[in-house]
């Protein structure tokens, strides 16, 4: 080979390696910056998370043997400092076992306040809590749609949960839809009536946003509530006012949380995607997804605006959590 020949060879090669360099960047996830550091615990476990209207960071957690998480606020050094309830106010001694921002901006709460196991979704005011509503027992999970009489609920019985609509004071199954991708299960046959777990398919890990369209996990493998890791769940996005129901996105495992991002039509979902573990902001338009942080994340929350989300990282005895920014529209 001549002189010239070996150049061209060269550049060429480097032509297709730089080619091959410029693929594999496109197609790879992408990570946003490093995430920072917004407190920790001391040897307790932060359950879930929930940013208020004014940008507080609010936290069930648990410590030792107790069975149910207690209320606590991060101060700004990133201290988790308990509440105290008022022991005058509705529930003083409530075990709680989901947090989440009402459509006004207050936070708001799953608790049970008695033996009976009767849940409540309520409003937390400072130390007091105000009643919303009686979810029965063992029902879980509102997400409050901007009316503040309609919801949803995780339905539980026995050992199977799914999804349903809470009206007027009441649950229901998950209303009819009409789907644009073939499911091959019904989110409407897990009723309260018969959910009986004798076939696969269970739904859950959802969150509603401003415009009222409801985002959740479902898989048609899931039995139960313990899953084996391999299990696929697939995100789905329903408008309640369409009706339509439709995939979007690729499918997760072990997945531990979700929550919209506002202002963005899209979700993050701490899970396993392509064998890799993270916390990860999927598009709903357009079904993309970028990797926000990798590591082993937990409960997961957005902040008001949407520029941010906060998540919680396992860390042996104690619990970190830890503030990224989100990516624009994909």
């Amino acid at each position: 080979m001549t002189n010239g020949g070996v150049k061209r060879f060269a550049h060429c090669c480097a032509f297709v390696a730089a080619a091959v360099m410029v693929l594999l960047t496109a197609c790879a996830p992408e990570e946003a910056s490093q995430p920072r550091r917004l407190g920790v615990t001391d040897a307790a476990h932060v359950d879930d998370i929930a940013w208020s209207a004014d940008r507080r960071l609010f936290a069930l957690y648990s410590t030792g043997s107790k069975d149910q998480p207690d209320l606590a606020q991060f101060t700004d050094d990133g201290v988790l400092s308990p509440i105290e309830l008022d022991a005058n106010g509705f529930c003083p001694q409530a075990d709680f076992f989901d947090l989440a921002p009402l459509p006004n901006g207050a936070l708001g709460a799953v608790v049970t306040c008695d033996e009976a196991g009767e849940r409540f979704a309520v409003r937390i005011e400072g130390r007091k809590l105000v009643r919303l509503a009686s979810l029965g027992a063992p029902n879980r999970l509102i997400k409050w749609n901007h009316d503040m009489r309609t919801g949803w609920l995780e339905l539980l019985t026995g050992d199977c949960m799914s999804l349903g609509l809470f009206q007027n004071g009441e649950a229901m199954a998950f209303p009819s839809y009409k789907p644009t991708d073939v499911l091959a299960w019904d989110l409407r046959a897990a009723s309260l009536e018969n959910a009986n777990c004798q076939k696969p398919g269970r739904a859950g890990f959802a969150d509603v946003d401003a415009e009222g369209k409801l985002y959740l996990l479902a898989s048609n493998r899931a039995m139960g509530l313990s899953e084996k890791p391999d299990v696929p769940w697939q995100p789905l996005v329903f408008d309640q006012y369409s009706k339509q129901l439709r995939k979007f996105g690729p499918e997760f495992t072990e997945p531990y949380d979700l929550a919209v991002v506002p202002n963005s039509d899209s979700v993050v979902v701490s899970g396993v995607q392509d064998g890799r573990r993270g916390v990860w902001q999927v598009f709903a338009e357009s079904g993309k997804v970028a990797l926000l942080a990798s590591g082993d994340f937990r409960a997961v929350c957005a902040a008001p605006d949407g520029s941010q989300i906060a998540i919680v990282r396992s860390t042996g005895s104690k619990d970190e959590v830890l503030e990224i920014g989100t990516v624009k529209g994909k």
